[in-house]
């Protein structure tokens, strides 16, 4: 495998609990007593990111003139484009044959990565979980505590009492200034993976913000 492409992988981290941590930022979990209610109806629940408000478990439907909107039905989860100019490709471009065969044996499924001009701050990942019992906390606390080992940041994490979703972040204060966020949902014995890695929110203009928030919101496992 070449240098560039390790290097990849390093910085999409998206390997997460398999080879290592990233960096993420912030979170809340928000709802008015209003909104309470409607979450209860409809399964819905909202968190909060280093981007704004995130809606969970409410994915839209997909019709035959939804182009920006990509959804595999086989591994289970839809992700959506702001506008043309963002592209969705296979993971699978980037890894050698060898990286692969190792990846699978720690039950790597597939991915995508959500990109603009070839600057691929977002990708998905799907994992097999295979463990009895998997723990989205103790996955959390694992990669925070690998992280704080690094010196890295962590300002704050949630994890659904339920145990199917978490959503966190890290910062790294060093020259790089590096930031990731990630949302994870654990369903049916898959560990779905969203992850951004690049500059702070802070630092975005507000047209950015917006379109990687739009990305964040539009992850949904079906």
């Amino acid at each position: 495998m070449e240098l560039h492409t390790e290097r990849r992988l390093v910085r999409y981290a998206v390997i997460v609990s398999i080879i290592c941590g990233v960096s993420w930022m912030t979170i809340w979990e928000l709802s008015s007593l209003m909104d309470s209610q409607n979450d209860v109806n409809l399964g819905t629940q909202i968190a909060v990111s280093g981007f704004g408000e995130i809606t969970l478990f409410d994915p839209h439907k997909v019709g035959l003139f939804s182009a920006n909107v990509y959804q595999d039905s086989q591994l289970g989860f839809q992700i959506s484009k702001p506008n043309d100019i963002w592209e969705i490709h296979s993971v699978l471009d980037d890894l050698s044959s060898d990286v692969l065969v190792s990846l699978k044996t720690k039950g790597f499924l597939d991915g995508v990565y959500v990109e603009q001009n070839h600057d691929r701050r977002f990708m998905v990942t799907v994992f097999d979980i295979q463990q009895e019992n998997f723990s989205l906390h103790d996955y959390i606390d694992n990669q925070i505590a690998l992280m704080e080992s690094k010196n890295a940041i962590i300002p704050f994490e949630q994890v659904s009492p339920q145990n199917d979703w978490a959503l966190f972040a890290v910062e790294i204060s060093d020259i790089t200034n590096q930031y990731g966020e990630q949302m994870l949902f654990l369903k049916d014995n898959r560990l779905y993976m969203l992850q951004y890695s690049g500059t702070s929110p802070q630092s975005l203009s507000s047209d950015q913000k917006d379109d990687f928030k739009q990305i964040m919101d539009s992850f949904e496992v079906i």
